[in-house]
């Protein structure tokens, strides 16, 4: 289950973008978010999940993502499987 949605606000609910099953099966996984320019915003894998904070770019590392819809690649690196397209909406 990919979610369309999540609220980083540290409320202890909602708080990433949980894709469930994910870091428990696909541990090589890659995942890339972009914004709605096409900017990548962050890359993630297994050992760092996306908390909705930029981690790509020149002027916005560790600042939060505005609220808005993010486009994402998720790549499973598993022959078996191809990428994952999608959007996800964030909100606080």
């Amino acid at each position: 289950h990919i979610p369309q949605g999540f609220s980083p606000n540290n409320d202890t609910f909602n708080d990433w973008f949980n894709i469930q099953g994910l870091y428990d099966i696909f541990t090589n996984h890659q995942l890339q978010i972009y914004n709605r320019y096409g900017d990548i915003i962050f890359e993630g894998n297994n050992a760092k999940p996306w908390l909705g904070k930029f981690n790509r770019g020149l002027n916005n590392k560790g600042s939060l993502a505005p609220v808005g819809t993010y486009y994402y690649i998720l790549n499973l690196n598993d022959a078996n499987y191809k990428p994952f397209i999608g959007w996800v909406y964030v909100n606080y």
